[in-house]
């Protein structure tokens, strides 16, 4: 698997769980739990574009 891919992977469900965490806990923070969830996965969106548009190599 590719490392990229892995990442991506590790990060949603990173984000899965502790916005499910917040859900049923019923915290009043939840708002921002979840700004921070979408600007994780925007952030990793980018980094496929970037990786796609200037080529992927694995190092190692």
């Amino acid at each position: 698997m590719r490392t990229l891919t892995g990442y991506g992977i590790g990060v949603v469900i990173v984000l899965a769980v502790l916005n499910g965490i917040a859900w049923k806990a019923g915290t009043p923070r939840l708002h921002n739990i979840n700004v921070f969830s979408a600007g994780f996965v925007l952030g990793v969106l980018g980094t496929y574009i970037a990786a796609w548009i200037y080529g992927y190599r694995r190092i190692a």
